[in-house]
């Protein structure tokens, strides 16, 4: 049998140019993608039926979706505005487009689908966007292999709901707009990303400074952008939200009066430090070779962690890294592009796959440097932060749902037509009807039920701005001659309001 010619390449390679090659790459990023969506939705579900999704944030945007779809007024339950418009709280009218979900299905888990939905297509998007900036389909794959595993996103997509992780749609395509130049585009998505929170406007600005910088020809745009985002941000903070609640706006940052503070405060705490540390290496610290994202980054840590008044958003837990997460790997992409563009590469062209002409040492770096990107988001993932979306293989958690048939059972026990008064991880279930987080002053409110799980070492957020001891108003409702109890079984309460006969 005759020796191959030590430089005859196998059989199998013979067909593979360096555009299969490519390909191979996309459909291996839109098959990551798909199965990163799924994961995300399995979690999220599965959590919801665990019982550790909340009202606080989930039930607040489901109920308003709920009734906008039922053509009501978006009424929202809340410890501070109760009984008004959810724009009240935040503007987001960004959110309504969901709404027709409810035409479909009933079920609150559909939104939670939804979200995992938007996540899987702004990574899409971002894929595009990176192989345009970086010119090579194996870098571009590490930008989204880096962005899907930062663990700010995948608590952003674990953590109830939120109208930023839904932004990160047409925030992106504000991006692909500018990269590729299209100009006309850029003001859709950038109206619409307005639409889903008021501080939304900073990002605007950001963006202005971002289009200008990589098209300086874009100079009107640019100021376009920063001025309708300045204006836009005015008039909802100042006259939109206290129209809405009465009042001002809840949520004004707490700045310090000299400037070198507000400077030093950006990394003043130990735990700023480390969550920019964290989110930085998540994507190989590349942001920090792309001066053009570096307004984008800045406004975002600006917001963040400048204020006094904002402890709750300087980790990576929650939400408050979803919007970070784009501007992050837009930065990378950057990044990586100033550095291919240091190496030296043969043509690609139709060169064969493996042969001396394409796997030069340049094209071989590159590889290199996906491959460790790679690597270095799975060991941040897997080892070093434990990204929650590790539970979607994990079968200890699926198994774990069947624990809560006893909440479940709770719930199904309260008429669809009946108002009810209920703690935070159990109001979420119930977001279809008049639902009370509970209070002290529960007959100011005269509630059909009021329902209670008091088992010792719940989730603290089960009981979250409950001021008394939940016992204390389980003993007035026994004694109350206006209800009764109708289910007891060791910690759990329901109770009945009792009709009177006219």
């Amino acid at each position: 049998m005759p020796r191959r010619h030590q430089n005859q390449k196998p059989s199998w390679l013979k067909f593979l140019t360096v555009q299969k090659f490519d390909q191979l790459i996309y459909w291996g990023v839109m098959g990551f993608i798909l199965l990163y969506t799924v994961a995300a939705a399995l979690v999220s579900v599965h959590r919801f039926w665990q019982f550790e999704v909340f009202y606080y944030d989930f039930g607040i945007f489901d109920q308003a979706l709920w009734r906008v779809a039922h053509f009501q007024p978006p009424v929202i339950e809340h410890l501070v505005i109760g009984g008004k418009w959810i724009f009240a709280d935040h503007f987001n009218p960004g959110m309504f487009l969901l709404a027709p979900l409810y035409w479909f299905t009933d079920r609150p888990e559909i939104m939670l689908v939804a979200q995992a939905v938007a996540a899987g297509i702004s990574a899409v998007i971002l894929h595009k966007i990176a192989r345009k900036v970086t010119g090579s389909a194996i870098l571009a794959a590490a930008v989204v292999v880096s962005y899907c595993l930062f663990v700010g996103l995948q608590n952003a997509l674990i953590t109830d709901m939120h109208e930023v992780v839904f932004m990160l749609v047409p925030l992106l395509l504000i991006l692909e707009a500018v990269v590729f130049g299209r100009r006309k585009l850029v003001w859709v998505w950038f109206g619409l990303t307005l639409l889903f929170k008021e501080s939304a406007f900073l990002l605007g600005v950001g963006l202005g400074l971002f289009t200008w910088w990589v098209r300086r020809d874009w100079w009107r745009e640019a100021l376009g952008m920063i001025g309708i985002a300045a204006i836009w941000g005015f008039l909802v903070i100042q006259l939109v939200i206290p129209y809405f609640s009465g009042g001002q706006y809840a949520y004004k940052p707490d700045f310090y009066r000299e400037a070198w503070k507000n400077v030093l405060a950006l990394v003043d705490v130990p735990i700023k430090r480390e969550t920019q540390f964290l989110s930085l290496w998540s994507f190989g610290f590349l942001p920090l070779l792309a001066p053009a994202s570096w307004p984008l980054i800045g406004q975002d840590w600006i917001v963040r962690f400048m204020p006094q008044n904002t402890a709750g958003r300087w980790a990576l837990g929650m939400h408050y890294s979803a919007q970070l997460a784009p501007l992050l790997a837009l930065g990378m992409s950057y990044g990586l592009s100033w550095i291919k563009s240091r190496i030296k590469l043969q043509s690609w062209s139709q060169k064969k796959f493996w042969s001396k002409w394409w796997l030069n040492w340049g094209q071989l770096s590159l590889i290199l440097i996906s491959g460790g990107l790679i690597l270095n988001a799975l060991y941040l993932h897997r080892v070093k932060l434990h990204g929650p979306l590790g539970l979607a293989y994990n079968p200890d958690f699926y198994r774990h749902s069947q624990d809560f048939e006893f909440l479940e059972k709770m719930i199904q026990a309260i008429p669809p037509t009946a108002s009810v008064m209920t703690q935070n991880n159990l109001a979420a279930h119930l977001t279809h009807q008049q639902v009370w987080l509970s209070r002290d002053n529960y007959e100011d409110y005269q509630p059909d039920y009021v329902m209670f799980d008091l088992r010792s070492d719940q989730n603290p957020n089960n009981l979250f701005a409950m001021s008394r001891d939940l016992t204390l108003i389980v003993d007035r409702l026994k004694v109350d001659p206006n209800y009764q109890i109708l289910f007891q079984n060791g910690n759990q309460w329901i109770f009945k309001r009792n009709v009177k006969v006219l």
